[in-house]
């Protein structure tokens, strides 16, 4: 199966059938889905809260949030936990703290571009489900070379670009609000968006093959993961727009 490889999250033998009698359902991945983005917008709102009295104290948590969280998806994919939700819940908490000092400081900015992200978010989301549904875009093999090659020159093109600012090199043009930066934004959630296919082809293929139960955790994890990226690429799409 080309899902077996696709998703970083998952290793080659996640839809293996578990020795377990309960198996991978379409209805406990949602379930699971909603429990880790009920913890992301709890945290979120409670940075947000603290932010509109402390900005600096937001601040903070907004970095040590999405410092957690990288160090949280590194940890749970390398040790591959067989119970992960515990360290699934504390990244999604980790990542509320970032998302809503992020979208907090640019709100400041740009007043009501978190409503603007978050629907963009949401039709992004029913475009690649409906693509998806109806076969018109699936994660074919080359999709999936296609689709991982491209994030993973974007990942070494954002890491360049948050080293080389700490010596003073910086990426031209990308983060500007000018064409070239407003184009390779419609491209990155391109990609975020293409991206979504490979998660609802991951979840289809575990519970076509019968994955243990734990895999929904798996499954809802890649999914978040997945839509986080969507909004934050959003915010910094609108946010080129309106500075034009």
């Amino acid at each position: 199966m080309v899902y077996r490889s696709s998703n970083p999250v998952l290793n080659p033998g996640a839809f293996a059938q578990g020795n377990s009698q309960e198996r991978m359902t379409y209805e406990g991945t949602i379930n699971k889905v909603l429990i880790l983005f009920a913890l992301i917008i709890s945290s979120a709102t409670v940075t947000w809260i603290v932010g509109a009295d402390n900005p600096g104290l937001a601040s903070l948590m907004m970095i040590g949030g999405g410092i957690s969280g990288f160090i949280l998806v590194l940890v749970i994919i390398m040790s591959r936990p067989s119970n992960p939700e515990i360290l699934m819940g504390a990244y999604a908490l980790a990542e509320g703290m970032f998302i809503g000092g992020f979208t907090l400081f640019m709100e400041s900015f740009y007043p009501g571009i978190s409503i603007q992200a978050g629907m963009g978010t949401i039709g992004v989301f029913g475009l690649m489900f409906t693509l998806y549904r109806f076969r018109i875009i699936q994660p074919t093999k080359k999709f999936v070379i296609g689709v991982m090659s491209a994030m993973g020159g974007i990942m070494l093109i954002y890491l360049f670009s948050f080293f080389g600012s700490m010596i003073g090199l910086s990426v031209p043009f990308i983060h500007d609000s000018g064409p070239v930066g407003i184009g390779f934004s419609l491209i990155v959630v391109s990609i975020s968006a293409l991206m979504l296919i490979i998660d609802f082809g991951v979840i289809e293929s575990g519970v076509k093959y019968g994955a243990s139960k734990n895999m929904e955790w798996w499954g809802a994890f890649g999914l978040t993961i997945t839509l986080i990226w969507v909004y934050i690429e959003m915010i910094r799409l609108i946010s080129k727009l309106r500075s034009n």
